[in-house]
């Protein structure tokens, strides 16, 4: 499908000390285990941006783009000192929400002896297999802007909610995969359980129990 005007956009490359490869493969795992719904761990939350597009989108699910990053991964990510598995999570609505059977959201741990107590997931949906598509849409970071400010897209904004307002047709970047956001959306992750930063895909979290589709006001 061609970009919509407006989108999530977010950026992926190795994280956590696991390789994009091994990602999308155990994110593939999730879409299958629950109906189509995989969780994709992003570093800040964008609910207040989301709440603008879906009221903008006036009921139409948003689109979530991925494109692979540009630069090569950071030695922190590909070997991270801590990896934790995030356990609770609360939508967009403030709501708490039952993660589904299956999920695993990791992150790189705190810093500099601080921990990290919060992070934050797309709830993404996609009934096809998720594969990466080397052919699709091409665009400029420049042809983006942030839906909420109108401001340009900076080179450090991971995920950001974007207004497409240019047309690149041969841009560093790819739309290599594209789902839609599915309720609640946007979750906050809360009780991080430190893991082996080897071995963290054998911990499973969620009860299995599918969400109740709540409708959300927005305004």
């Amino acid at each position: 499908m061609p970009l919509p005007d407006y989108f999530v956009w977010t950026r992926y490359g190795t994280e956590s000390g696991e390789a994009v490869d091994s990602i999308l493969a155990r994110k593939e795992q999730e879409r299958q285990a629950s109906g189509g719904i995989f969780l994709w761990g992003i570093g800040n939350s964008v609910a207040p941006s989301v709440r603008k597009l879906l009221a903008h989108l006036k009921g139409r699910d948003p689109c979530v783009v991925f494109s692979p990053m540009l630069a090569r991964p950071r030695a922190v990510d590909v070997a991270p000192a801590e990896v934790v598995v995030w356990q609770s999570a609360r939508g967009i609505d403030k709501q708490e929400w039952e993660l589904p059977a299956g999920t695993l959201v990791t992150s790189r741990g705190g810093t500099a002896g601080v921990s990290k107590s919060r992070h934050y997931a797309l709830v993404c949906q996609r009934n096809e297999a998720l594969r990466v598509n080397d052919s699709g849409d091409r665009f400029a970071i420049a042809d983006l802007a942030n839906f909420a400010s109108g401001n340009p897209v900076g080179h450090s904004q991971v995920t950001a909610v974007v207004h497409h307002i240019g047309r690149s047709v041969d841009g560093p970047y790819v739309a290599a995969v594209i789902a839609t956001l599915a309720y609640p959306y946007v979750v906050e992750l809360s009780a991080p359980m430190k893991v082996d930063p080897a071995k963290p895909t054998p911990v499973r979290i969620g009860s299995g129990k599918r969400p109740m589709q709540v409708p959300l006001e927005v305004s």
